[in-house]
C-alpha cells in the first residue's frame, strides 16, 4: 500500500491518499489504481479538488516505474522516502527527475519524466 501524505499551502493539516499505486501523468494528473484522478499538478501545486498542495511525500520502500522523454522505461529504488514538489522527484535532498518542464531544470542533465508511476514492487 502505498500512503502520499499532501503537505498544505498555508497551515493546515495533511491529507493522507492511500493505494496500491499510484502515476504521475504527462497530462499532469495524478492517478490512482482504478485509473480515476486523485490530483492534478498546475502552476507549481497539487490540487485536490479546491484545495491546492505544496507538495506530497510517501515512505516506505517505494519504487518508481519512469519513462522518460523518449518514451524508454526503467525502475528505479527501492526508496525510504520520497517528496513530489516543484514538478521534481526527489530523494532527501536529490533530485531524481523531473515530470514537469520548468526553467531551472532544462538542463540535459536532469532527467524530464513523462510518466511516473509509485510502486511497492517491480
Amino acid at each position: 500500500m502505498i500512503i502520499l501524505s499532501f503537505r498544505p499551502l498555508q497551515s493546515g493539516s495533511a491529507v493522507v491518499v492511500r493505494g496500491a499505486h499510484f502515476r504521475i501523468c504527462a497530462d499532469g494528473t495524478l492517478r490512482g489504481p482504478d485509473n480515476t484522478v486523485a490530483a492534478r499538478y498546475v502552476d507549481r501545486l497539487w490540487h485536490l479538488g479546491q484545495r491546492r498542495y505544496m507538495s506530497f511525500e510517501c515512505t516506505g520502500a517505494v519504487y518508481l516505474r519512469v519513462t522518460n522523454r523518449r518514451g524508454q522505461r526503467e525502475c528505479i529504488g527501492p526508496y525510504a522516502s520520497l517528496r513530489a514538489a516543484d514538478g521534481a522527484i526527489f530523494t532527501e535532498d536529490n533530485c531524481l527527475g523531473v515530470h514537469a518542464v520548468r526553467v531551472e531544470f532544462g538542463s540535459e542533465s536532469v532527467d524530464l519524466w513523462r510518466e511516473v508511476s509509485f510502486l511497492t514492487s517491480v
